[in-house]
């Protein structure tokens, strides 16, 4: 049996955006978390994330229901999810056509599985370390995970916001990868745009599970620290915290 119990807390800002193409889904009852940065400009943007919000959690707990294992329950749900941006967006032009990243986390059964599609990350603070338990689909990330230059160069490269994986990409035919972990009380999940996730350092993370008991405080202080830092996208996190009992 867990020894801890599930908060939550989220928050999104429009910024200095006009409109907000963020999305997220928090419900500590059912223990799926999602947070969605959509793109394609102003509708479209946000109706792919608006439609991840939507179909993602649906199926993953009709599927559970029916005794679905998670990672395929996941897998599932982030198919069906592209599928449906895929076919709305076929009536948008080519460079216009309307697409989200999705990360996403579902507890059951004292272990929690995250998966990441784009550049939305999830980072798990444990006591004095921060590990990203996703990977950014953009190309800087990968050529720099393949050694052609170096993380250093990735963070100023012009291709650091580039996604070639994404819900509603044409080219992308893999599935995501699932990754579990067995939470342990006092742990935080963060689950953030990259409005956010540009603005705030592994330090900022460490520091605010000592300074923010409360996991709401906590994502509303994320989100304010970024807009302060200069963020001018949409900001989004949703903290997950596990309580001890």
């Amino acid at each position: 049996m867990a020894d801890y119990v599930i908060r939550v807390g989220c928050r999104s800002a429009q910024g200095k955006r006009s409109n907000n193409e963020d999305a997220y889904f928090a419900d500590a009852n059912r223990h799926i978390f999602l947070v969605a940065d959509g793109m394609g400009g102003q509708e479209q943007g946000e109706r792919a994330s608006g439609l991840a919000a939507e179909i993602i959690p649906r199926v993953i707990h009709d599927q559970l229901a029916s005794n679905s294992q998670v990672d395929d329950a996941v897998r599932s749900a982030l198919r069906q999810a592209h599928q449906a941006i895929l076919q709305e967006g076929q009536s948008q032009s080519a460079n216009r056509r309307m697409g989200t990243t999705a990360v996403m986390a579902v507890e059951k059964q004292d272990q929690v599985w995250v998966a990441g599609v784009g550049d939305s990350p999830a980072f798990l603070v444990r006591g004095e370390r921060v590990e990203q338990l996703t990977l950014d689909h953009t190309v800087a990330d990968a050529l720099a995970r393949n050694g052609t230059i170096t993380p250093d160069q990735a963070k100023n490269s012009p291709w650091r916001n580039v996604l070639y994986r994404f819900l509603g990409c044409v080219e992308m035919t893999e599935d995501a990868e699932v990754r579990p972990f067995t939470p342990q009380a006092g742990d935080r999940l963060v689950l953030a745009s990259d409005g956010l996730s540009g603005f705030i350092t592994h330090t900022d993370l460490i520091q605010g599970v000592n300074q923010f008991s409360d996991p709401q405080t906590w994502a509303d202080h994320l989100v304010e620290l970024a807009l302060q830092r200069g963020s001018r996208d949409n900001v989004t996190c949703v903290v997950v915290a596990f309580e001890p009992v």
